[in-house]
This record gives C-alpha cells, structure tokens and sequence, in this order.
C-alpha cells in the first residue's frame, strides 16, 4: 500500500518545507581565529634573514667583551685612607691612575692586582706617589680605569686580559600530530574542504605555541637514566636577557618616552649596536605608547580602522621600530612585557636536515582507512651579546 501524501492547504510555509530540501547556506571559507601564523616566530626568522642550521641540538658559540672600565665604591674611606674597597678589585693593576667621577680626584694603584694586599679593596696612593686619600669616599662612587703611568726606565707591567665568555643554548624537537578518517576525506562538503582547513589550523596552533616558548623556554636537559635518551628544551629571550632587565613595578606612571629612552639607551652603550633597535610591545605598552601624543614622540603613523598605528619611535638614543604581538596579553598572561632586541644579534636555529615542516598522510600502509599528519622538526633562537638587548617587566 503507497504512503499517503501530507495535504498542506493555504500557502506552504518555510517550517513546512522538508529539511532535506533546504541547501544549508554556509560561507565558503570558515573564519579562522588565528589563521596567521604567530607574529613573533616569523619576526624573528624575518630580522635572521634566514635560519641557521647546525649539527646538533646543543649550540656553542663565544663573545669577547671589552676589559671593564669602572669599579663601584663599596665602603666609606676616610681623609688619608690608602685603602678603597670596591666592587671588583681585581679589575684594577700595577700603577693604573684611578680616578673618582664623583669627586674629581685621583689615585694611583700601588699593588700590581687589586684585592690581593687586602681583600675587597684596592691598594692606592695619592697622584704625587705618596701619601693616602685627599677626600673622603662615599658609598656608590664611580671609579675610572685609566691607563698606567710609567715611570721613567720603568719595567713593563704584569699582562692582563679578558677571556672570551663561553655560551651555549639548545635547540629542541617537538611533534604533534592529527589525523581523518578516509571517509571523512572523501565526503562531499559545502565550500572548503574541511580537511584543509583542519590542517591549517593544526599548523597555525602549533606555530603559536612555538612562538610563545620564544619568549618563555627555560634551557634544560633531561636523561631519563644512565643510558636513556635525552630530551631538550630550548631557551627563550627572557631567559637571554639577564644584563638590561627593569621592573617598571616601581616606577611610578605608564610607560613613558623618557623609561623607553632609557631602556634604549642601555642597549646603545657599545660600539657594535645597531642604529635601530625593534622594541616588542605586550599590551600594557602598546596601550601606553598607543597613548602618547605623536607630535612629542615624533612617529610616522599609518591609518587602521581604530586610529593610528605607531610604526616609528624616535628616541633621543636611537630609533625604534615597534610592533605588537597580539599573544603577549593579560589573557596570556604576558600583559606586562616589553622587549627591546637588536636585529643584528638574533639568529634562529634548527638541526641540519630537521627544520619545523609538516608531512601528511604517514599513517601505516597496513592501515587503509586512517590518515595521519604530523608536524615535526627543531628550533631554537640565540641572542647574541645580551647587553644590546632588553626587557621592561611589571607594566601597568
């Protein structure tokens, strides 16, 4: 017996339409929340030029620095002292005139390595040759290393120098993986395929991740026992920056032209800085550079949908060029931070034969019906002479 028809009387209605008759409107391409992959992980392998490759996952390099220049006061010394206790007296050698920046006076070294006559203090004499100390020392004067003065016929002094310092970061390899089913690839569907937009993402997610560890990784090394495998992980530039590092906690006000000024000018001391420098705002300092009145900070600006994006920071120490990494937010965690780094001294590295890329359809040959995909690869990043980097902390 044949199904009887459903009678709809009046004018059919949409509700009344069956749903398998409706064509599902859908956009063609899904909106993706994060479909660039994370800014600062193409920064850096952008301002790199390219990335470096090694033969193993542990990375040794050298830097010279030049033989210090100052020591610090430690201790009040009084009129006719011949003794001044400092920070590190062994900077200081035979006959160096030493001068005092706070006082103007000078003295000449009078043992052929500080610290060893008597500790934590350098052993002096006034400019005639003889005598002690003229005026007395305070707590946190600044003293200059100068060159030794010889006497006539004199014989050469005892040879010093500075040893390069040895570093080294790790590179460290990481997977993650996805998978489909062979129907699911083969299903019909509306606009995009959704396994293409499902790899993707997988990708962009991962990216996201890698570029976060740029900033947090803690260096370490892990041997599951005697013989075991090791595990790797690699260090991020908060880590690397230990030399040039301000807690603006307790810092009255918003990030200011003048502490940004500041925290270049700490990157700018040395000879082998760039002109420029690229300052990495979180969003408690991009709001508060957002918020400076372009004429004082004397940017070039180009027109967003919101307003003004800073593009140019000219500060009296050199010129910044600035962007924002939407990651490093309060939802992150990562409000607080600025970093400012010099592009001439940052190099990302992988393995030689292992750099980050994604391989598709791996699964066994046994298994038909599955897919499986997996991104893998090394990576790490080296800052180089940290002293021309730096980092705000604790911005409100």
């Amino acid at each position: 017996m044949s199904e009887l028809p459903t009678i709809v009387t009046g004018s059919v209605r949409a509700d009344q339409v069956l749903p398998i008759k409706v064509k599902l409107i859908m956009r063609d391409i899904i909106d993706s929340l994060d479909a660039e992959k994370a800014w600062f992980e193409y920064f850096t392998r952008r301002v790199a030029g390219k990335m470096t490759g090694i033969g193993s996952l542990e990375y040794n390099f050298m830097e010279q620095r030049a033989f210090p220049f100052t020591v610090t006061v430690t201790a009040v010394e009084a009129i006719g002292q011949t003794g001044i206790a400092v920070d590190h007296p062994e900077y200081c050698h035979t006959r160096q005139l030493i001068y005092n920046t706070t006082n103007g006076e000078f003295y000449k070294m009078n043992e052929a390595i500080g610290g060893v006559a008597v500790a934590g203090e350098i052993a002096v004499v006034g400019i005639s040759g003889t005598g002690g100390i003229i005026q007395a020392t305070a707590i946190g004067d600044v003293l200059q290393i100068l060159p030794m003065t010889q006497s006539d016929g004199g014989a050469l002094p005892a040879a010093f120098i500075s040893q390069p310092t040895a570093r080294s970061t790790y590179l460290f390899q990481h997977d993650k993986t996805r998978g489909n089913t062979d129907i699911q690839r083969l299903t019909d569907e509306y606009g995009e395929k959704q396994l293409m937009i499902d790899r993707v993402q997988f990708y962009v997610d991962q990216m996201r991740g890698l570029a976060m560890l740029l900033y947090v990784g803690k260096q370490s090394m892990e041997i599951v026992s005697a013989t075991g495998p090791r595990t790797y992980t690699m260090s991020g530039i908060m880590e690397q920056i230990t030399t040039n590092v301000v807690d603006y906690e307790a810092i009255p006000g918003a990030l200011s032209l003048a502490s940004i000024g500041e925290l270049m000018r700490r990157t700018m001391n040395h000879s082998r800085s760039s002109k420029t420098k690229v300052g990495v705002c979180a969003q408690n300092a991009w709001a508060s550079i957002s918020a400076m009145p372009a004429a004082a900070i004397r940017t070039t600006v180009s027109e967003t949908a919101w307003g003004k994006e800073l593009k140019t920071l000219v500060t009296p120490f050199g010129t910044l060029a600035i962007g924002y990494d939407h990651i490093l937010t309060q939802e992150n965690g990562m409000a607080d931070k600025f970093f400012i780094l010099d592009p001439a001294f940052i190099e990302r590295l992988y393995l030689n034969g292992a750099e980050t890329h994604m391989l598709m359809n791996i699964q066994l040959s046994t298994d038909i019906h599955n897919q499986l995909d997996a991104i893998t690869g090394t990576d790490g990043i080296r800052l180089g002479l940290e002293e021309l980097h730096a980092q705000g902390v604790n911005i409100k």
